[in-house]
């Protein structure tokens, strides 16, 4: 029975010592790519969103170009201003 017991720590043993020598202790930082993905996903997102509300603010009113107009140059300051906030964090990280 200790021999089991001996067996089990040894392998509890072994297994702590392969899981702290396969995954080293790096920061938990956001890769390059990522940061870009979600700058332009922001910008993108913001600028679809008040093209929609124009388009469907448009049908509503029928005013065909005035709402489109005014409500995608408000999503995309809407984005720039995402973006601006975004570079901010990761800057400060």
């Amino acid at each position: 029975m200790s021999s089991d017991q001996n067996d089990i720590r040894n392998l509890q043993e072994k297994i702590q010592a392969a899981k702290k020598s396969s995954s080293p202790d790096a920061p938990n930082t956001p890769k390059p790519i990522g940061k870009i993905m979600k700058v332009v996903v922001e910008i993108v997102a913001a600028m679809a969103v008040g093209l929609g509300i124009g388009i469907l603010a448009d049908n509503y009113f029928e005013t065909r170009p005035l709402f489109i107009i005014i409500f995608f140059l408000l999503g995309s300051a809407a984005g720039i201003l995402n973006v601006f906030r975004v570079a901010k964090s990761l800057q400060n990280n």
